[in-house]
């Protein structure tokens, strides 16, 4: 029964460890060039599709909580982070695939999202796709490689979608 309950408790902590993080999806606002002027304290996040929670039978998701606190930081870290209600631009993502491997010691994830800035004008969208890796000498645990390598493809993406803001 003891050796049950440890295997149990391992299987909760690997599922825990996981659920991807606001904070390492964060970007700061090093390395995403200068701001533009256009979107300086204009930008809300109105929506987060796509994403899903981790599921200790499958594959770890991205839950679109963590992933819209993540983005919210990250523009508010660039300065585009408009106050309550004084939006002029609003930003809908959508998760589209997290291509994720099965197995392996080295873990390479490629993230896609869908990002649409709507506000004056026609709307832009902009489908960013990015790698993240880890690998063993990040963690020895898988369930913590993939989501090493989940935060990295989705902080690379969002860097890259600060940059294609200009």
């Amino acid at each position: 029964m003891h050796r049950f309950k440890s295997i149990l408790a391992m299987l909760l902590a690997a599922g825990l460890a996981a659920c991807a993080t606001q904070g390492a999806m964060t970007v700061d606002s090093g390395g995403t060039g200068s701001a533009s002027p256009k979107y300086r304290n204009a930008i809300a996040v109105r929506t987060v599709s796509g994403g899903q929670a981790m599921n200790i039978m499958t594959v770890p998701g991205v839950p679109n909580e963590p992933f819209k606190a993540a983005l919210e930081s990250s523009l508010a870290a660039k300065g585009y982070l408009a106050g309550p209600g004084a939006a002029k631009y609003y930003i809908d993502a959508e998760i589209k695939d997290l291509e994720q491997p099965v197995i392996g010691l080295d873990y390479d994830v490629t993230a896609s999202v869908t990002y649409k800035v709507s506000g004056a004008g026609p709307a832009a969208t902009y489908p960013i796709s990015t790698k993240g890796s880890a690998s063993f000498s990040d963690s020895p645990i898988g369930a913590d490689r993939i989501r090493i390598a989940n935060e990295r493809a989705m902080q690379e993406n969002i860097r890259a979608f600060l940059l294609a803001l200009k």
